[in-house]
């Protein structure tokens, strides 16, 4: 059902109506070998305005201020390790 509001699954019949912006966190998080915030901008223009109340909003400022690079920080495969906590708080921003 949620496959079908979110536009991800083809409806055979009826129809889905959503009122407002819909967003989805997956429950199992995962992070693109990238800096942290493309990993939160994910392709989009960066709004600083709106990324730092993302930011504020999912908790993550305590972590960026860990990483020498902040924001900047390359994660992922070929970066730093992040905790289960932090890869959840960053796939919520997303």
């Amino acid at each position: 059902m949620l496959q079908a509001a979110l536009g991800e699954l083809p409806l055979k019949s009826g129809t889905v109506h959503l009122h407002g912006r819909v967003s989805y966190a997956a429950q199992e998080p995962w992070i693109r070998g990238a800096s942290i915030r493309s990993n939160i901008v994910f392709g989009a223009p960066f709004n600083r305005k709106r990324y730092d109340r993302v930011v504020r909003a999912c908790a993550l400022q305590t972590d960026l201020e860990g990483f020498p690079d902040g924001d900047l920080t390359v994660v992922g495969e070929r970066g730093a390790s992040l905790s289960g906590g932090q890869k959840a708080r960053i796939n919520l921003a997303r």
